[in-house]
């Protein structure tokens, strides 16, 4: 033994003992014996397995709630993308719109339509023609042209009396005729 080491403290062998077996081990040389096997195998306890119904039961579940969480998403997506259309649609309608007044502007660029404009619109002639301006001598007889005045004026008669002829005035401007014999 070496001076000043105690028998069995690290860092000491037996004579003839390979290192990293001390006398701690018990003689054993490190290796450990294996556990008893018993002869007959226990069961194992395992959890019981969900049914096949279960299993299906939650994956419904599951996709009534993704349907209820998704379904106001998928309704202002469909909501946006009419819209969308919407829009689109629109502002095909107004550059054909802006097309339209392009070639009009382009057409004020030309003098001969501007002077065919100016004879039509504001009865212009050039210097050394004369103007002719021919009227109908028939009245309009579109019921839609006549004013509500002469309506009212044709429905008084001498034979009501005056606060008559107000009512009925008042009824005709109101949109209701009532005719009376």
């Amino acid at each position: 033994m070496a001076a000043g080491r105690r028998p069995g403290s690290p860092g000491t062998t037996r004579a003839g003992a390979r290192p990293g077996t001390g006398e701690r081990s018990g003689g054993r040389t490190g290796v450990r014996p294996a556990p008893a096997v018993s002869a007959r195998r226990r069961p194992v306890a395992t959890a019981p397995r969900p049914s096949r119904t279960l299993r299906l039961v939650v994956l419904g579940g599951v996709l009534a709630v993704l349907a209820v969480l998704l379904a106001p998403a998928l309704r202002s997506y469909l909501a946006q993308q009419q819209q969308i259309d919407t829009l689109r649609s629109s502002v095909a309608e107004q550059q054909a719109q802006v097309g339209d007044l392009q070639k009009e502007r382009a057409a004020w660029n030309d003098p001969a339509y501007v002077k065919a404009q100016a004879r039509d619109r504001l009865k212009f002639v050039m210097p050394g023609e004369k103007a002719y301006t021919v009227i109908d001598p028939r009245p309009a007889t579109d019921p839609a042209k006549a004013s509500p005045v002469k309506a009212a004026a044709k429905t008084a008669r001498s034979d009501r009396s005056w606060f008559d002829d107000v009512w009925r005035s008042a009824q005709i401007a109101g949109g209701q005729s009532q005719t009376q014999p």
